[in-house]
């Protein structure tokens, strides 16, 4: 047993041979729960940068050896490693519970099941691992002058929250498979406790109630579910929930006693399922054909190439969680979301992390990830997809997949597609939507205008050329505000003003693209930030602040971009203009073209 031990769940603490270590300076422990987290010897350059943000190199230099000699002197043994460049933790004498934590959770991996479930064999590993988490990781503790370090802090507590939910999730399941109810539904109310947005895990509760004998129990459970969703978000229970609840009322014990699906193993924070997906069956059906769904053999890789706001994502979002492809594919779906600027270190490593391929301690290549992948996956049957790929190089890690594992990429842009693609047919273009099906998601936003003004609707996704976007963000518009007497006609008046270039052709290689569809979607996006009062379109400006794709995130990560206590009224503002979209589990997201129009109003706030 180590004699120093490192507590980061909870209000962080260090114990010396079972006794408190005292530390006053709230940088140093923030330094030792940073090295304590970090797998190899970290660069003095990088911790000086990101403790003390706002001082010269020099002083922060400073600043930092003052740190670590009030560190080594709290305690009788030498626990901090560190040479003119580098510092680290000594492994070998100082215990760390979130280290912990994590070993137990990788401790399954060599159990002959999938990944994804647990057997008797692994229930104890998962039991202390519920243990060691005894609080949000460190809870309480911030450095108010260092936004750095406070982001760092909020990614590594949303991580640790989402690993501690699924170790619930899949007891309060194993239990629950074992007809041992109790016990499930102690698990599944830890499990709910992490999230209380977190749909599946109400219904599962509800199921284990019923199952239980206490539908009292599950109809007040249905009830917090209805009630946490419209003070949250706004927004009312999935459909499923609500034939889950109607199931139980009637008594009906095959609905009741189905249960979600488990997800496959996944990579990161998977994209969410979409909840409007329109028009697209045609390329749905051509898309899982190429992946060997109804044919008899999947093309090893696909590349869907379109313009911006075309809808790649959200088909691409719909393929990760479609049924017939998770039956195809039973190993589960790998995700990756680029852009412009990818770090290919960080989302190979989300890769390796998701197939538990991390080994503490070991620095590695991208180069030697991506052999690990290959030899992972050679015999593997799991869907690859990454998504939004600027240059063909930044895509090479990613082809690790065995003949079982097909590739799917997206690219807006043509060139790249065709280095991506091994032959032309390869490539599928994604095109606009059709005028009947633009409509149609038209009229799913504002049913009253497409039936009362067909014409005017009609002219409208015409001259938005069937951009899925830009017809999202109209009917949004038109929906809410249709009390103030807002129309159509005033709608495409307005967009004539600001974007001539809707009436003009799209160019054949789609390089013009990008620049062109950005003037049609921001003159339709001013429209919404320009009813803004001054401060609300502050806070959306600031939303440009974060990384375009996937722009995911939660309330905590915008009460911190916001410098506010409770950020809900807010969120609930931006949402209700469309300019922000609830997901699910307390996140939100905005599609890419919306930070890059929040970015474009983040100069005139800064200025």
């Amino acid at each position: 047993m180590s004699e120093l031990r490192v507590y980061l769940f909870g209000t962080p603490r260090i114990e010396f041979q079972g006794i408190t270590v005292k530390i006053e300076r709230r940088k140093a422990l923030a330094l030792v729960a940073y090295l304590a987290l970090s797998e190899q010897m970290q660069s003095r350059e990088v911790i000086a940068s990101l403790l003390w943000p706002d001082q010269d190199e020099g002083h922060a230099r400073s600043a930092l050896r003052s740190a670590l000699r009030a560190l080594t002197k709290v305690v009788d043994i030498e626990w901090i490693q560190a040479d003119r460049m580098t510092i680290g933790l000594k492994r070998e004498v100082v215990w760390v519970d979130v280290i912990a934590f994590q070993k137990l959770l990788t401790a399954n991996s060599a159990h002959p099941h999938s990944s994804d479930s647990i057997c008797k064999d692994c229930v104890d590993f998962y039991q202390q691992a519920a243990t060691l988490y005894s609080d949000d990781f460190l809870i309480g503790f911030n450095l108010p002058d260092d936004l750095e370090f406070e982001n760092w802090q909020l990614a590594q507590r949303e991580w640790l929250r989402r690993e501690y939910a699924d170790v619930q999730r899949r007891l309060a399941h194993y239990y629950a498979d074992l007809d041992q109810y109790e016990q499930a539904i102690r698990h599944a109310i830890q499990w709910l406790a992490v999230d209380t947005l977190h749909e599946p895990a109400h219904r599962h509760l509800m199921r284990l109630y019923a199952a239980n004998g206490q539908r009292s129990e599950a109809f007040r459970q249905y009830r917090q579910c209805v009630e946490v969703l419209d003070s949250e978000l706004a927004t009312p229970p999935e459909s499923e929930t609500t034939r889950l609840f109607e199931a139980i009322q009637q008594g009906n014990p095959t609905l009741v006693s189905s249960t979600d699906s488990i997800s496959a193993p996944i990579s990161g924070v998977m994209p969410p399922l979409p909840s409007l997906l329109v028009g697209r069956d045609a390329a749905l059906h051509a898309i899982k054909q190429r992946l060997g769904v109804g044919s008899p053999e999947a093309r090893p890789i696909t590349v869907i190439q379109g313009w911006p706001g075309v809808g790649k994502s959200t088909l691409v979002a719909t393929l990760a969680h479609d049924l017939e492809l998770s039956q195809h594919y039973p190993d589960g779906v790998l995700w990756a979301s680029l852009g412009e600027n990818p770090s290919i270190a960080s989302e190979i490593g989300s890769w390796a992390e998701a197939l538990r391929l991390n080994e503490p301690g070991q620095a590695r290549t991208v180069e030697e990830i991506s052999a690990q992948l290959t030899a992972l996956l050679r015999d593997k049957r799991m869907l690859l997809i990454v998504e939004d790929v600027w240059q063909a190089d930044h895509a090479q890690a990613f082809r690790v997949g065995g003949k079982n594992c097909p590739l799917v990429m997206t690219s807006r842009l043509n060139d790249v597609a065709t280095a991506l693609a091994p032959t032309a047919t390869d490539i599928y273009r994604l095109p606009v939507l059709t005028e009947h099906a633009a409509l149609e998601l038209l009229a799913k936003f504002t049913p009253d205008t497409v039936a009362n003004q067909l014409d005017e609707a009609t002219q409208l996704v015409r001259d938005l050329e069937g951009l899925p976007l830009a017809i999202h963000v109209a009917g949004r518009l038109l929906q809410s505000e249709a009390r103030l007497g807002w129309g159509v006609t005033e709608l495409l008046a307005d967009l004539r003003e600001g974007a001539s270039l809707l009436t003009a052709q799209a160019p054949s290689d789609m390089l013009g693209v990008k620049s062109d569809t950005s003037l049609t979607i921001t003159a339709l996006l001013k429209r919404s930030t320009d009813s803004l009062d001054a401060l609300t379109r502050q806070y959306f400006a600031y939303l440009g602040l974060f990384v375009a794709k996937p722009a995911t995130f939660d309330l905590p990560a915008m009460a911190v971009v916001w410098e506010v206590d409770d950020p809900k009224p807010i969120a609930r503002l931006l949402v209700n203009r469309g300019l922000l979209e609830p997901v699910g589990g307390g996140r939100f997201q905005m599609h890419a073209l919306l930070v890059l129009h929040a970015r474009s109003l983040l100069d005139e706030v800064m200025s």
